[in-house]
């Protein structure tokens, strides 16, 4: 099901906006999005800061699901998706979508605003949401629910001084599927005391940070580990609400949502 928060990574394309974003269905006429990420311009510190992103939502697609002794064949259907949140914007950069909720094969669009005095550097972004699908597999069983609170880090956004460059920064690093398969967070939801568990089949060398819902970082540790580790984190003090658990690393990253309550 991965697969699907693959459509849910948009792109931007420049138009004038104002309260709510205008969807031009001409930037995007198929499912996915455009233009390449890669061509975003940056965010000048201390100068107003507003672009558009543009999107259709896919309708069908094809996955695979792995039960290790078998796999077996599926297609996706699409009913809507919603994004609820953009975790690790710039301080400043506010985020608005139109419409509320997206149904299958409707154009949208989504905007960054605002101005930011925040550090210059590269900000990756989480995006969290909602997916409604129907999974038929193998054309004999049918399941029909929701992805709830996905996520997929895939975007940045770059902060520069005024007479700066905009150049993209090197290394840019995606989600990492198997990665992201071997991290777990538990019990979720908590009390603020959760385990980390990474069981990884190489070396991994990086950082975890946790996040809040306004991109503050209220923990972050290094590791270095090889195999199986549990990783006891204590975020009992912390404000109830919703948090990303993100692993940060040079091949890729991983990020899982928590609830402490």
């Amino acid at each position: 099901m991965k697969k699907l928060f693959s459509f849910f990574v948009f792109a931007f394309a420049t138009c004038s906006i104002h309260a709510q974003c205008t969807i031009i269905s001409a930037f995007q006429t198929t499912p996915g999005i455009s233009p390449a990420p890669d061509s975003l311009p940056c965010i000048v510190t201390g100068a107003p800061y507003n672009q558009t992103i543009q999107v259709q939502c896919p309708t069908t697609f094809d996955t695979t699901i792995n039960l290790i002794i078998t796999t077996y064949t599926a297609t996706v259907t699409v009913d809507s998706i919603e994004l609820d949140s953009v975790i690790n914007l710039p301080a400043g950069i506010t985020w608005t979508k139109n419409p509320y909720r997206l149904s299958a094969g409707q154009n949208g669009c989504l905007t960054f605003s605002g101005t930011t005095t925040a550090p210059t550097g590269q900000y990756q972004l989480t995006w969290y949401g909602t997916a409604w699908v129907t999974e038929q597999i193998q054309g004999n069983k049918t399941v029909t629910g929701s992805l709830n609170r996905y996520g997929f880090v895939d975007y940045y956004l770059n902060v520069i001084n005024p007479g700066d460059a905009c150049n993209a920064p090197a290394g840019i690093s995606s989600l990492n599927a198997a990665l992201n398969t071997a991290m777990s967070v538990s019990p979720n939801p908590s009390a603020g005391v959760f385990t980390l568990k990474l069981n990884a089949g190489s070396r991994v060398t990086g950082d975890v940070e946790i996040i809040d819902v306004t991109g503050r970082t209220v923990y972050t540790q290094s590791i270095d580990l090889i195999g199986t580790e549990n990783m006891n984190i204590d975020l009992s003090s912390a404000a109830k609400g919703i948090y990303t658990v993100l692993l940060k690393t040079a091949n890729g990253n991983a990020a899982k949502r928590i609830s402490i309550d």
